[in-house]
């Protein structure tokens, strides 16, 4: 049964593919690719919370500036300068869809920003609103930990958040999420309130927050998107100084105050920003020292809760950024912060005492319109020291070389002595510390119904690393093909090669180990199919395939993922989502990853290893005009195993199965 379930599945790949263009299909599709990079299940649902929240509160499109503009995600520096200068043409828009008129790439550039952006009637306002969103999550399949009396509270994980917008320009929010296994009394809580727009006051939040500043060096929260088909609206990052915290991460955000002060001198603004927080955090070590700090979240079982507020961190901070029309910009960001516990570094070059500080500067000029043909050329960098010999730095161009093509060049160096405590910058790792690199990033339209993009990151590690003792190095080359080729139908076609060095244990002679470093390189191909059947019907299918060898040892590993995707309007209020996904690798190390959507807000990326089968059904409904509600079930079998997971996480069978709900009330 399961063989004929797989070519069938297989025969609707290629027989048919994709189409729906509703706002939410759109907004889908795009969280898809700043996301489908993500080679992690970690939870990175503040992205997700970032998209959702924007599409609720959509930017007015006759007033948005450069820096409004840059933070609708996928757009480049070029399009955004195709929308002032269209703005500029027209005085002003009539509507969102009058862009598509105004210029040869608006009905592109008006794919990326329909669902973000609006043009009000006359005399339109925001009224007071107050919104109400709960969800429960439970897995079907117990756990040992439940089974073992390990975990000390209910196998259904809770969360409910509730927010109030008097106008765009005051807001406040409360959320609490509760995991599966905790007690209620471990949940965690959260809460701001945020204040814009007040005389010189740009910006206010009191309670939770975070800070966006320069290239991300000094501060910027914690997520950020990676390096995927999107290669040019990734690699510089468009600052928005503070911004309250919306999501149930428990460990990376800042809690107090933190305000911005706009000053216009002539064409000229000085945006000054002051930040304080104070808050407990989840570590190990004991009652003299952190050993490390605890991210994840879980608070379960006695050890975890052991780890709960082990220790405070008081920071304080500030930014100043002048900046000169839309010509260019520079600022300047610091940090101290101090820890009731002194944090004992595990190895060298790591945080360690009771004190942690830093200090950059940014830079971003605009070279303008030198020419029809010649759009523009932007030069950003940051700089950052952490302590003696920590000196850090990145330094970007991108050319928009025509109205169709643009690249990019962007290189870090990050050293190893740079303490990157509240930071994202641009890199291989996810954390800006000892790492050189330099990517080189292209996008363009060869055709008006085909577009490319590539590109091409050298990186070396000149300290050792969590994983290897020794420095390594790699090069990571991606390339896309999109287009629509046949009324409607498109195909994009991605090849992907990434070649690093790695520590292996290698047999001598059989009963001798070594330990070596070893090249391993890892090639993907992956197709996608879409077609617009109607309005009503979507339908896409994608094949993934990876080879792993393993240069020393002449080891090769595969794997492949196919899976096929149905969504179907019964009409505006009630949509139905469905995916079928087979899978085959040789071992973990040939994982791929299966982005799926989920209830808003929630992340979901599995990794699919082994021989099995995933299958999801997603049902979205809105009851009333001011209810929505969501389902989703979904469904993991792997074949030959006789448990899933390990330690308190083991399943003792070889499904593991969730049924998730939410409802959103707004008043």
């Amino acid at each position: 049964m399961s063989r004929f379930v797989f070519v069938a599945g297989s025969a609707l790949f290629f027989g048919v593919a994709i189409a729906q263009t509703p706002a939410d299909s759109l907004i889908e599709q795009q969280t898809e690719v700043l996301l489908e990079s993500v080679e992690s299940e970690t939870d990175n649902s503040e992205i997700i919370d970032q998209l959702d929240w924007l599409k609720d509160h959509p930017i007015n499109l006759n007033k948005a500036g450069r820096k409004d503009l840059a933070s609708i995600p996928t757009l480049t520096a070029g399009e955004i300068d195709i929308i002032l200068q269209a703005r500029k043409k027209a005085a002003k828009f009539s509507s969102v869809e009058e862009l598509a008129q105004l210029h040869e790439q608006g009905e592109n550039i008006l794919s990326k920003i329909r669902s973000y952006v609006f043009v009000p009637e006359a005399n339109q306002s925001r009224s007071a609103s107050l919104c109400f969103t709960s969800r429960v999550i439970k897995d079907l399949q117990p756990r040992e930990g439940f089974q073992s009396g390990t975990f000390a509270g209910s196998a259904i994980k809770s969360y409910s958040r509730l927010t109030y917008e008097q106008s765009e320009n005051l807001q406040a929010g409360i959320l609490t999420e509760k995991d599966a296994g905790e007690k209620l009394g471990d949940s965690f809580l959260s809460g701001y309130v945020n204040v814009r727009n007040a005389g010189v006051l740009a910006d206010a939040v009191v309670g939770d927050y975070v800070v966006e500043a320069g290239q991300g060096l000094v501060l910027w929260r914690a997520t950020s998107y990676g390096k995927g088909s999107e290669t040019m609206s990734i690699i510089k990052k468009n600052s928005r100084a503070i911004h309250p915290y919306r999501s149930a991460d428990e460990f990376n955000f800042f809690r107090g105050a933190a305000a911005t002060g706009s000053f216009v001198i002539g064409s000229n603004t000085l945006n000054v920003t002051a930040l304080y927080s104070s808050r407990s955090l989840a570590a190990s070590g004991d009652s003299s020292a952190v050993t490390s700090f605890y991210e994840e979240g879980f608070f379960r079982t006695e050890s975890e809760k052991r780890k709960l507020s082990a220790f405070s961190e008081k920071v304080i901070g500030g930014r100043l950024e002048f900046e000169s029309g839309e010509d260019w910009s520079v600022g300047s960001t610091m940090y101290r912060a101090t820890f009731s516990k002194p944090v004992a570094a595990s190895r060298l070059y790591e945080l360690e005492g009771s004190l942690a500080s830093a200090v950059g500067i940014d830079a971003e000029v605009r070279l303008g319109w030198l020419s029809p043909r010649l759009a523009q050329i932007v030069l950003f960098g940051e700089a950052a020291s952490t302590g003696p010999h920590s000196l850090s730095y990145l330094a970007g161009v991108i050319f928009n070389l025509s109205r169709s093509a643009s690249a990019a060049l962007i290189y870090r160096n990050y050293a190893p002595q740079f303490v990157p405590l509240h930071s994202s910058a641009f890199g291989e790792r996810s954390e800006a510390k000892n790492e050189r690199g330099l990517y080189i990033g292209v996008d363009f339209r060869p055709l008006r119904w085909l577009r490319v993009s590539a590109y091409l990151d050298q990186f070396t590690f000149p300290w050792r690393t969590f994983d290897n003792p020794f420095p390594t190095s790699g090069k990571d080359l991606l390339v896309q093909a999109e287009g629509t080729v046949l009324n409607g139908f498109v195909l994009a076609l991605r090849y992907s090669n990434k070649q690093s060095e790695f520590e292996e244990s290698i047999d001598e002679s059989g009963l001798r180990q070594s330990r070596v470093q070893v090249d391993r390189r890892q090639e993907k191909f992956r197709l996608t199919a879409a077609y617009q059947v109607s309005k009503k019907l979507r339908l896409r299918g994608r094949v993934e395939s990876t080879t792993l060898r393993r240069v020393v040892s002449s080891q090769t590993e595969t794997g492949i993922l196919i899976y096929n995707d149905l969504q179907f309007a019964f009409s505006s209020q009630l949509r139905f989502e469905t995916r079928l996904a087979f899978f085959h690798t040789d071992s973990y190390d040939t994982r791929l990853y299966e982005y799926e959507n989920d209830l808003r807000g929630v992340f979901a990326n599995p990794a699919m290893y082994g021989k099995g089968r995933r299958w999801y059904a997603l049902l979205n409904w809105q009851a009333l005009k001011v209810v929505n509600l969501a389902a989703k079930y979904s469904l993991t079998q792997k074949d030959g195993v006789a448990s899933l997971g390990s330690g308190d996480s083991e399943i003792h069978n070889d499904i593991d199965n969730r049924l998730s709900m939410q409802i959103e009330i707004l008043f």
